[in-house]
């Protein structure tokens, strides 16, 4: 019908056009024109004839039409001006995809917002961490638009997120905020989905107490070997620049000469840079590759790799994680009729497949991320394939420059970074003594009068939604959370601070817990909460992704006022 309209004014607009270019061609002639304003005007003997009567007919045939018309038109405005709406969302939502395309912001928040990680220099300790980052296609759950609007606006100091909007001192004005956010909203996943995740959440988080002890032993091990690094990066230097230099020359120059597969490096180029790439390879390598044959007597290899291991470890602390998991896996080998032994070497087909590949991981870990061995083939164009020569050459002295500038930084400033990084190794020894992670799961059940099942899923229910803010460090890894509660983004929860503000629960069940209330609904903006407090709207409400009864327990747990159980 609106489309009927539409053509009807438009023909009407066309007649209206040509009535106006008739009149205008049969009043050209000679002599001065007069304007209409100072023509004598129609006496009523010609006016008073059809010629009223038509402009009266016209007149009841046009308000006729209005009369019908625009009543039409307006039933038809709601779904137009929705169709409008749409259409500017579904263009903020487009928008709102490049930008956070354009600023990689799944880099840090995993595929389609599923939650990531990102790297961060840990402002207690001083040690770079990878800091776990929050899921973000279920965060229209915990926080509301405008929450969350904020949040992007201006970030969350003391963590890698930075502020994106202009207010915050980020690069994006309120509209290209407002185009991420319906983004986000678009990647919500269905709420039953959310409520699903936390049996998943509670057994990382049980994964992440049992392995703590290994979790701070491999932290300890990396830190060392920083410092090792740094020990070493005077004489890498004075080995990586010069080669660093002569592919850079090597590179400019590649197109002068022979070139046999026409792929813009000449033959000589690409030899003489597959073994710069290699010169610099054998230098960092430190235990070489144990490839096992199972249908070769080979242990022996073994032995001579395990050696390199142990010889190696001195200088490169990272490789003791390595030498300890190729041992194990040689202790747990079994011969069985199922799993042979077809060489004889006392090592199982399927053990030796398993060895090789941890020998092959163990050579990779002395070597700077940047480095990589190429070896290109004068006579093929695309010695990797689908990769042109002359990209993947560009890559390999990329990588060379990057690891020498890398180098040389650590050379030029040792002073400044070695003492940080031992006070950072310090840290880590402090607090692999003094385990503030560890819960004494039977006493905080004693503390709740629940069974222990119950105060470990209490517990987990914490690290799981609620210690990312209210323990300090927790985000960082196990080595550097500090105790439960202790504060962070968010107060702390300790010494009884959950009773103060909320008090104990009500004796009438009939009667609403604002603790319990508290947790369901989150923080509201300029809104009090609790018995003494006034909402900011920075806490997230957990009643769309967490059952009552685990917001019931979670109560129960904080308000004991001992989260570790161990006072």
């Amino acid at each position: 019908m609106t489309d009927v309209i539409t053509v009807l004014a438009v023909l009407a607009g066309v007649v209206w056009l040509g009535i106006m270019l008739v009149s205008a061609f049969r009043n050209r002639g000679g002599g001065e024109e007069i304007s209409p304003n100072l023509k004598p005007g129609i006496d009523d003997q010609h006016l008073e004839t059809r010629r009223l009567e038509g402009g009266q007919k016209a007149a009841i045939v046009f308000a006729g039409f209005l009369a019908v018309s625009l009543p039409l038109y307006y039933l038809g405005e709601q779904n137009r001006q929705e169709g409008f709406v749409d259409e500017f969302h579904e263009g903020s939502v487009e928008r709102g995809a490049h930008i956070v395309e354009e600023f990689a912001c799944f880099n840090c928040h995993g595929p389609l917002g599923a939650g990531g990680s990102a790297g961060f220099v840990e402002p207690r300790s001083g040690v770079t961490v990878t800091w776990e980052a929050p899921s973000l296609n279920d965060v229209l759950y915990r926080y509301d638009k405008e929450e969350l609007t904020f949040w992007i606006t201006f970030g969350r100091g003391n963590t890698p997120m930075p502020p994106w909007g202009l207010p915050g001192g980020g690069p994006l004005n309120e509209k290209q905020v407002l185009d991420v956010v319906a983004y986000l909203e678009s990647i919500q996943i269905p709420q039953q989905d959310a409520v699903d995740e936390t049996p998943q959440a509670l057994s990382t988080q049980r994964a992440r107490l049992e392995g703590a002890d290994a979790s701070v032993t491999a932290a300890i091990i990396n830190q060392r070997q920083v410092l090792k690094e740094i020990d070493q990066a005077e004489s890498d230097h004075e080995f990586v620049r010069p080669l660093a230099d002569m592919a850079a020359d090597i590179l400019e120059k590649a197109d002068e000469g022979l070139d046999t597969d026409d792929d813009g490096l000449s033959d000589t180029a690409e030899s003489q840079l597959s073994a710069i790439s290699a010169q610099v390879y054998d230098h960092f390598v430190v235990v070489d590759r144990v490839t096992l044959d199972p249908a070769t007597a080979d242990a022996d290899l073994v032995d001579a790799g395990l050696d390199q291991l142990e010889a190696g470890i001195e200088d490169d602390p990272i490789l003791e994680p390595s030498l300890a998991s190729i041992l194990a896996a040689i202790e747990a080998d079994q011969i069985t009729d199922e799993n042979p032994d077809t060489d004889g070497d006392g090592i199982s087909d399927a053990g030796e497949g398993m060895i090789s590949g941890l020998f092959a991981e163990a050579s990779q870990l002395t070597v700077p991320t940047e480095v990589t061995i190429v070896n290109l083939d004068p006579t093929n164009p695309e010695s990797v394939s689908g990769v042109r020569d002359t990209r993947t050459a560009g890559t390999m002295v990329g990588g060379l420059e990057t690891t020498a500038i890398n180098l040389g930084v650590t050379v030029e400033n040792r002073d400044r970074i070695q003492p940080k990084e031992e006070a950072g190794l310090d840290f880590l020894l402090m607090a692999q003594e003094q385990r503030a992670w560890e819960y004494d799961i039977a006493a905080i059940a004693g503390e709740m009068g629940v069974s222990t099942e119950e105060a470990e899923r209490a517990v987990l229910l914490f690290n799981a939604n609620c210690a990312r803010c209210h323990t300090s460090g927790f985000s960082a890894g196990v080595a550097f959370t500090q105790e439960a509660g202790s504060g962070g983004f968010g107060p702390a929860l300790w010494d009884g601070r959950p009773v103060v503000q909320f008090g104990q629960p009500p004796e009438d069940e009939e009667e609403t817990d604002l603790f319990v209330d508290f947790l369901i609904k989150g923080s509201e903006p300029q809104t009090p909460y609790g018995l003494n407090g006034f909402g900011s709207g920075r806490m997230p409400a957990f009643g769309a992704i967490l059952s009552e009864d685990d917001i019931v327990l979670l109560t129960k747990y904080l308000r004991t006022g001992n989260l570790t159980g161990m006072e």
